[in-house]
């Protein structure tokens, strides 16, 4: 053998004994990268926050049908995931036909079905997708259920309502999806005992006193509520929130670069959260359409401690008088409106050991309700924000992880620009920069050009 031969050998030696160390440290440490536009094969930080609170042995039995192997490989893939960053979770995947005395017991005659278990609980999945799973997975094994009151009856956002600028049922189903059993209440006269989180949503009359010390009452033994109040809240319903140190403005938020998301400068983006209480942020500000400021009592009530939640940008501003609202515009005076950032959420928190029965009240209020309707809750992170809000209200910590995206409508995502910007877009971009280049050119042919 020659030296050149001995040579060659010993590199395809090398070279298949470097491929064989890559190949083993990829089976003992392997690594998905998901480059797909809807995130398919990575579960969202929300199902993992779900997840890790998973406190018993969960089993997922799903039957396929064998003729639709595509929906049986996405059902496969999407469970998987589930098991491998949970070991309490197990998986089964079972063919229909084959299975007719389980499915009989699990009570399942469709195919593309799940059934979850957890102890002696269990829930049956019609749909079998990351967000239906993830609830189920919150509601039979995770943190307990909160049954959840709207107060309707004095004009309120109704969580039965389909109605797309008053209706609240999209937010009924999203709080359903995160554990929150949704129902509605007829006035406030009497809080039902199983209430977990009552939320009062944008009333627009008067509630009785008898309500209002109802809900005082509840708050001081514990209870735990949202309020949602417009710059137009009726006084009754100020002053109930007064008694807990938390004050409405009465004004409305001016925020001129939320023209970028096509609004007319009266939606308040939350730009800050308190990260004392919401750890995580959200994945997106929430953009609240007409919203008022909140302040805080100074000092606070006896037994009560406040704090703000959110606050607006640095751009954003107070119209005192709202004369924005009445007149369409409104331009900034340094003497009397109030420049941002600007608090539009607070937390009070009530009692405790020292409460009615030991336990401490919550009340979260926020200055906007239309947030929270069904034409814009699921307006950048206003589903994100009430989610947040809510759980710190009703179960003390708040999964703030972003959610399963929606299924993307193409490649890009839309951005609304005003007119102003949309030209210094083109000039900066495009019209500018072929300028230089035309000069350039022309510049270098001058020169080469023999004299």
């Amino acid at each position: 053998m020659t030296r050149p031969q001995l040579l060659l050998g010993v590199q395809i030696a090398t070279v298949l004994a470097i491929l064989a160390c890559v190949v083993t440290l990829a089976a003992l440490h392997p690594r998905r990268i998901d480059l797909t536009p809807e995130r398919r094969f990575t579960l969202s930080a929300h199902t993992r926050e779900v997840l890790v609170r998973v406190h018993d042995d969960v089993r997922i039995t799903a039957f396929y049908s064998s003729q639709e192997g595509v929906i049986r490989r996405e059902m496969a893939d999407l469970l998987a995931l589930y098991q491998e960053a949970q070991p309490r979770v197990t998986v089964r995947l079972l063919d229909l036909d084959r299975s007719p005395g389980l499915s009989q017991r699990l009570g399942v005659s469709s195919y593309n079905t799940a059934v979850v278990e957890a102890g002696e609980r269990r829930e049956r999945l019609d749909l079998v997708n990351e967000e239906t799973v993830t609830a189920t997975l919150l509601d039979v094994a995770g943190t307990p259920p909160v049954v959840t009151y709207f107060v309707v009856g004095h004009g309120e956002r109704d969580p039965r309502d389909g109605d797309e600028r008053r209706g609240a049922s999209e937010a009924a189903r999203t709080l359903a999806a995160e554990g929150f059993r949704v129902r509605a209440l007829e006035g406030a006269a009497r809080i039902p005992t199983d209430a977990g989180l009552v939320v009062v949503a944008g009333p627009t009359r008067e509630l009785p006193r008898a309500e209002t010390d109802t809900l005082a009452a509840y708050l001081g033994g514990g209870g735990r509520a949202l309020v949602l109040a417009d710059p137009r809240t009726p006084a009754s319903m100020a002053r109930l929130l007064e008694r807990f140190g938390i004050e409405l403005a009465s004004d409305v938020v001016v925020d001129e670069q939320a023209r970028l998301f096509g609004t007319d400068g009266l939606s308040a983006r939350v730009a800050y959260l308190n990260q004392a209480l919401i750890p995580t942020p959200v994945d997106a500000q929430a953009l609240l359409p007409v919203a008022q400021t909140v302040r805080l009592a100074d000092p606070a009530p006896a037994g009560v401690r406040t704090d703000y939640l959110a606050m607006t940008g640095e751009t954003a501003w107070a119209d005192v008088d709202r004369r924005a609202l009445r007149e369409g515009s409104a331009a900034f005076r340094p003497d009397r409106d109030r420049r941002g950032p600007l608090p539009v959420a607070a937390l009070a928190r009530i009692g405790g050991a020292g409460g009615s029965n030991g336990a401490e009240g919550r009340l979260a209020v926020v200055g906007d309700a239309d947030f929270v309707t069904n034409l814009h809750v699921n307006v950048l992170g206003n589903r994100d924000l009430l989610l947040a809000v809510g759980g710190l209200v009703a179960r003390g910590d708040a999964l703030t992880g972003a959610r399963p995206p929606a299924p993307p409508g193409g490649t890009f995502s839309p951005l609304t620009l005003t007119a102003r910007e949309a030209r210094a877009i083109l000039w900066g971009a495009v019209v500018s920069p072929s300028a230089l280049l035309a000069a350039t050119a022309l510049w270098m042919a001058r020169r080469r050009r023999p004299a």
